[in-house]
């Protein structure tokens, strides 16, 4: 009899060796099934200054990668029409993205002169697929990198989920059209070293339960 339980110690040792190594497999692969990487572009809040009517350019008093304050005079622009001009000042604080005319040029109604951009806080607009969407929820935060700073990892807050899909098909019938719907995700990612530039490819990783 003692000589059969040895045989069945070895027995026994490999069996639970094998349900060990089967419910770490399960795990490793649920948890990368359940994390997603998903990639967007980094944008800002801009404001694209321009003047009522046309005239000629008297003056532009920033540059590009200037920092500016609410209410600061940015441009002055004399009206051909005979009347006073424009005298254009900046409604945000926040920094200079384009400079699009220099003095003496001649601009239109409703063309830009200047971009300003308010870099302190920044959004990422990311899509999932229908059977992703109700695992996302509001107030939510999530990793995001991008290639500039390979070793940073910035924290982007869902502050909004789109209510109507996107990209459907018209009268999607089966599992797989569906899953091809998407909804738009947006993200808030605090700034304030302004590293983050409008215009960066960034990835999201989504874990998702």
């Amino acid at each position: 009899m003692p000589d059969n339980r040895k045989r069945l110690i070895p027995i026994i040792v490999i069996v639970l060796a094998i349900i060990g190594y089967g419910t770490y497999s399960f795990y490793q692969t649920y948890a990368a099934n359940s994390e997603q990487i998903v990639t967007g572009t980094i944008e800002a809040k801009e404001v694209h200054l321009g003047v009522v009517m046309g005239g000629i350019v008297d003056e532009i008093l920033v540059e590009e990668g200037d920092a500016v304050i609410v209410d600061q005079l940015l441009a002055v622009v004399d009206s051909v029409s005979g009347s006073s001009g424009d005298r254009i000042r900046s409604p945000i604080d926040g920094v200079v993205l384009l400079r699009a005319a220099e003095p003496g040029e001649i601009t239109v109604a409703g063309g830009s002169l200047l971009v300003i951009a308010n870099l302190d806080e920044m959004t990422l607009t990311i899509y999932v697929p229908e059977d992703q969407y109700g695992k996302i929820h509001l107030g939510e935060e999530y990793p995001i990198t991008v290639d500039s700073f390979p070793e940073r990892v910035f924290m982007g807050k869902v502050t909004h989920i789109a209510n109507q899909a996107e990209f459907t098909p018209q009268n999607t019938r089966t599992v797989e059209g569906r899953k091809s719907t998407v909804y738009g995700i947006r993200l808030t990612i605090p700034n304030p070293e302004h590293d983050l530039k409008p215009g960066m490819p960034a990835d999201v990783t989504l874990t998702l339960q």
